[in-house]
């Protein structure tokens, strides 16, 4: 089966599914929404931006750890135009949109590909390292989590730095180049210090959207929680940002019952909103330069 037809099977079977929920909770789910105060909402939706501008943030960082001059209203003006491709199928398309938007702007292609690597290697143990020290004290928090998240990043600055530093220099070494600045360890701590006020601050957004849909969890619990469900779903390439994985995931991690999907699941229309938003502010901004 090809990746195409299975992403259609799996659209297929998630949309089956929340029409389930929709008929067998909705009106559970329901209430929760018309109680739901619309300020707060507005204002999540505002909140949500800080978290995008967390990650165009650490892009900066991560260019400028690899010898790239580039400074952080390219990297968010770039991201803001590419914003929407993190809703196609395949996992990568993000990244791959993001690369060509700062390929334009003068960014090399290897060191482009290297930060699509070095993110995924990075962002993964570090969300996993936060997510199972925040929910240290829950019993449903699988307590190998953590340690799991140690190996990964002690891996990550033995294996993968090595790694990506050698193919940059045979990158430059065989198109005759200037070798790229090698990414040192201090460079993935400070990475990594990013990433961790990144999940940080997404999971704060969740944890206040649970807050005002009046779904109290704790902010550790929710962050933690979602720092795990969010990264897992990332992992299941032919479902937009994870969607019908994290869902289930985060619900089983904080033990609630099925009917909360369909709350977990609204998050995103917090997103979507931000994301429209944004889009809409990268082609007002477009229109200007041209002009």
């Amino acid at each position: 089966m090809t990746r195409r037809r299975l992403t259609v099977v799996y659209l297929a079977v998630v949309a089956a599914v929340a029409a389930w929920l929709v008929a067998d909770r909705g009106s559970a789910m329901a209430d929760l929404l018309v109680e739901a105060r619309p300020w707060p909402l507005l204002g999540l939706v505002a909140a949500s931006m800080l978290p995008f501008l967390a990650n165009t943030a650490f892009w900066t960082l991560a260019l400028r750890e690899l010898g790239e001059t580039v400074t952080w209203r390219q990297v968010t003006e770039a991201a803001t135009e590419t914003t929407l491709t993190r809703y196609l199928p395949g996992g990568f398309w993000l990244a791959a949109g993001r690369g060509v938007a700062l390929a334009r702007r003068g960014v090399s292609t290897p060191v482009l590909v290297a930060m699509s690597g070095l993110e995924v290697a990075l962002a993964t143990p570090v969300a996993l390292l936060i997510g199972s020290l925040f929910l240290a004290g829950s019993t449903d928090a699988p307590a190998w989590l953590g340690w799991l998240a140690a190996g990964l990043f002690v891996a990550v600055v033995m294996v993968a730095r090595p790694v990506i530093n050698g193919a940059l220099a045979w990158w430059a070494q065989r198109r005759h180049q200037p070798p790229a600045t090698a990414l040192t360890t201090g460079g993935v701590v400070r990475l990594s210090a990013a990433l961790t006020v990144y999940w940080a601050i997404f999971g704060s957004v969740f944890w206040a959207y649970l807050e005002v849909m009046d779904r109290s969890l704790g902010w550790f619990a929710a962050t933690g929680a979602f720092a795990l469900s969010w990264r897992i779903g990332l992992f299941a390439i032919v479902a937009p940002q994870g969607l019908g994985v994290f869902e289930p995931t985060l619900v089983a991690l904080v033990g609630w019952s099925a009917d909360a999907l369909l709350l977990v699941g609204a998050f995103r229309v917090v997103l979507v909103i931000r994301d429209l938003a944004l889009t809409g502010l990268a082609a007002v901004a477009s229109r200007r330069r041209a002009g």
